[in-house]
């Protein structure tokens, strides 16, 4: 199975995967994680919702997160835009993805 074929099928798999969701993970890993780097907590979105790891890396830089930063660090207002950022590019290359097959 191609990688491609793969990542569709992970994708429908998370389908209803959406940013509340993401923000729900990373708002419990604030507290019960407040330490852990933002990157940390990422990481574990990925693995949790299969979501695209480019997406986190996109969403971070494009808010200007430092990566390193704890978790319990930021405002709620942060972890709502990471959430919503990392959602919206996660779909964004699951389109291009699909168009590109």
């Amino acid at each position: 199975m191609s990688p491609l074929q793969r990542h569709q099928l992970d994708t429908a798999q998370h389908a209803e995967v959406g940013s509340n969701q993401i923000l729900e993970h990373l708002t419990a890993q604030q507290h019960v994680h407040p330490h852990a780097s933002v990157k940390a907590v990422l990481d574990e979105t990925v693995q949790k919702f299969g979501c695209c790891a480019v997406a986190i890396e996109q969403g971070i830089s494009w808010l200007h997160v430092e990566p390193l930063l704890p978790i319990g660090r930021l405002r709620r207002t942060e972890l709502v835009q990471l959430a919503r950022a990392v959602h919206r590019f996660w779909m964004r290359n699951v389109t291009a993805a699909a168009t590109n097959a």
